[in-house]
């Protein structure tokens, strides 16, 4: 499984002219391919990546807060099932997998403060068996280097499938999503960083060994951060009380457990996004997607390029950073991401929107281990040859 962070679906759709990605359009050619996938609650990379090996949902996952996850390696991941199964697993930079039991692992490292960029240094010190790094320096001279990137990752995985042989391999790639948040979703300089990966992703099918299937997935969606939305500052205007508000911001969503202030929003929402909110989410998807959330009574979403924020000062409705953003409602309209499957025995076809949670146990039966606490049904049944 090949993981580009930060694929929004929309790049898919983007003429060749204006997105050269032709490895990536071979395999989808190839594939069975998601009409879209709505993501997880939080919407954000460490908590999608989490769903995306163990079909959880985030709170399943031990998921904290919008930024943390605490005890996602505690649940059942694909590795696990896959290392339990007598299989061999082998990681490249996939989020909470330092010191897991598998053959090979190049863990995830955080950026530096301030920074995006990931020392090299500090996904070689963790990363496991002893002793690979220097040996795959010693094959591909230059490997080691100041930085941990795409390439960094890429060439990791290709000298795990050139020496291992592999039953399972993740491997994520990150500066899709990097690019994204330092220069706005889909933006030229985010194109050509997919480009780049996309040169990557074709090394690692050349060295990917006869027969293999290949799963090309994505955590969440990208829109940028245009304007921000501060429902406190809103229902503070022209209000005679000065008890506390009772308005939340979680997940993207706006949301009260106060049938008065639910009330008030709806009249606010008729007003063609004046006040930037754009619609009411229904309360049986919110408790099924953020079970934290069943104490509200109602939940509203934003429209796109608009982000609802806790702030107490400020315009109720102002402007933004303009970067990417991640981390927003998962089903609102085009935040979506991608999942394709491709290779032996998986029918070529255009599946509709799925859920990103039936993807792990989708590649569980890939590779026959089951993942039985996954919250979705799987869809093998629907792909397979």
């Amino acid at each position: 499984m090949i993981c580009i962070s930060g694929l929004d679906e929309r790049f898919l759709g983007e003429s060749p002219s204006r997105v050269k990605i032709p490895n990536i359009r071979k395999l989808i050619r190839q594939a069975a391919i998601a009409g879209g996938v709505i993501g997880v609650a939080p919407s954000n990379t460490p908590a999608s990546q989490t769903s995306l090996v163990t079909g959880l949902r985030p709170s399943d996952n031990g998921v904290l807060a919008d930024d943390e996850f605490s005890t996602a390696v505690k649940a059942m991941p694909l590795w696990r099932a896959a290392t339990q199964g007598g299989l061999k697993a082998a990681t490249v930079f996939w989020p909470a997998t330092a010191g897991a039991e598998v053959a090979f692992d190049f863990p995830s490292a955080a950026a530096a403060p301030g920074t995006r960029d990931v020392s090299f240094d500090s996904v070689a010190r963790l990363s496991t068996p002893p002793g690979t790094i220097d040996r795959i320096e010693k094959e591909s001279p230059g490997f080691q280097k100041e930085l941990w990137d795409d390439a960094s990752a890429a060439r990791a995985a290709t000298y795990v499938l050139e020496t291992a042989a592999p039953d399972l391999l993740l491997v994520q790639l990150t500066d899709v999503d990097d690019e994204q948040r330092q220069t706005g979703a889909i933006s030229i300089y985010a194109r050509d960083a997919l480009e780049n990966d996309d040169d990557l992703v074709g090394q690692m099918l050349a060295k990917a060994p006869q027969g293999m299937i290949v799963a090309l997935v994505s955590g969440h969606g990208f829109e940028n951060e245009n304007y921000l939305v501060r429902p406190r500052v809103l229902l503070n205007q022209g209000r005679q009380s000065s008890g506390p508000i009772l308005v939340e911001v979680k997940y993207g969503l706006i949301g009260t457990p106060d049938a008065a202030v639910a009330a008030r929003l709806r009249r606010l929402m008729t007003d063609s996004h004046r006040h930037g909110i754009a619609r009411e989410v229904p309360m049986t998807e919110v408790e099924e997607k953020a079970p934290a959330l069943r104490n509200w009574v109602a939940a509203f979403d934003t429209p796109p390029n608009y982000v609802a924020t806790e702030d107490n000062g400020g315009p109720a409705l102002g402007p933004g950073s303009h970067l990417g953003v991640g981390g927003l409602w998962p089903s609102r309209p085009g935040y979506r991401s991608v999942f394709a499957i491709a290779g032996e025995g998986i029918r070529p076809q255009k599946l509709g929107e799925i859920d990103l949670l039936q993807i792990a146990p989708t590649l569980a039966d890939v590779i026959g281990v089951k993942l039985p606490r996954a919250n979705k049904p799987s869809l093998w049944p629907l792909i397979a040859q």
